[in-house]
């Protein structure tokens, strides 16, 4: 099949989902869009409420699709409820900082690293009590402008849910999935050492 990303190796026993992946299909992930493309697993309208049942997920990666979704509010709260506790929700998306935001105008949504600050307790989730559910640990970086003035959002949201429990993300696969210095992202056993799962 064509068209299948080249990423870092993942533990093939986490559930896995590639959230608005059009055509990009990822080996040994639920590939995962509302168009019936060849490789799609799920037809899903993540608009709707995720099909998915709570806590039965270990990491989603959604590159280039949230600002495809008129409600973000929705789309953290129901990537919270799917994950498992230390569940990761891996996002690139434009951000409002550069062009890339309000350049294609399918985009319905608009984002940049503040955005974030509103759903985690440690921030402003708190503010929004009865509508923001979700609560992650977040890690957030911008790009670099490219030619074209478009900077994107990278984060990393690890689901917070119930401390009593183990996280299904260990800390050493955040750190390597994070870190600035290549060469600590590289993890024994697994192949590639990327930043979260851009394609290397």
């Amino acid at each position: 099949m064509e068209n299948q990303l080249q990423i870092r190796q993942l533990p093939d026993e986490w559930v896995k989902l590639n959230l608005g992946c059009n055509q990009s299909i990822l080996p040994g992930w639920v590939n995962v869009d509302i168009h019936e493309f060849e490789g799609v697993d799920v037809v899903a309208d993540l608009e709707r409420p995720w099909i998915w049942q709570d806590n039965s997920i270990h990491y989603m990666r959604a590159f280039d699709i949230v600002e495809h979704l008129h409600d973000p509010i929705h789309t953290m709260n129901e990537a919270w409820r799917v994950l498992g506790h230390g569940g990761v929700f891996e996002i690139w998306v434009p951000s409002t900082d550069g062009r890339g935001a309000f350049q294609d105008p399918t985009h319905v949504s608009f984002w940049n690293r503040n955005s974030f600050a509103y759903y985690t307790r440690k921030n402003l989730a708190g503010l929004y009590p009865h509508k923001i559910l979700c609560d992650f640990d977040i890690l957030v970086y911008d790009t670099e402008p490219n030619q074209a003035g478009i900077i994107w959002t990278w984060a990393l949201c690890r689901a917070i849910k119930d401390p009593s429990q183990d996280y299904l993300v260990s800390d050493a696969w955040i750190r390597a999935l994070s870190d600035s210095d290549p060469q600590k992202r590289v993890m024994s056993g697994y192949k590639g050492n990327c930043m979260g799962t851009v394609p290397c």
